[in-house]
């Protein structure tokens, strides 16, 4: 079953939101710790604030005027390159959003068979060297 891209107008709120969400979490991320808590966990929270950053840092730019019409484009790239983290990160906050993202993230994992049904789409495998024996 294939779903409906949302509208334009939906997809760019739910893209400020998201960056609006990224943006506080970094803050409290990044606000100083008490002296209790470790280095491990400055480590931890510096590590997932660069994970919300690289996830958003693209996203102001889908949402300029002039390149808003791919914003679509840019959240299949987002989606496709994104690690498991990062793609729990995603559905989560927009989860937390009431934004409907399974034509995102359902169509993603699905690929045509031959019979026109559709299958789980197998992760890549790694790359095949020509000459490799």
């Amino acid at each position: 079953m294939e779903l409906d891209q949302p509208t334009q107008a939906a997809m760019e709120a739910a893209m400020a939101d998201l960056l609006h969400l990224g943006f506080l979490e970094i803050r409290f991320l990044t606000a100083p710790l008490l002296d209790a808590h470790s280095a491990d966990a400055l480590d931890r929270r510096r590590e997932r604030a660069n994970m919300i950053a690289d996830l958003c840092h693209q996203l102001p730019g889908l949402l300029a005027p002039q390149r808003r019409d791919q914003l679509a484009d840019g959240l299949r790239y987002l989606w496709r390159t994104a690690t498991a983290t990062k793609r729990q990160w995603l559905r989560s906050r927009w989860d937390h959003l009431n934004y409907d993202h399974r034509w995102l993230t359902e169509a993603a994992t699905e690929r045509p068979t031959p019979k026109g049904r559709t299958a789980k789409a197998d992760p890549p495998g790694p790359p095949i060297e020509s000459g490799a024996k």
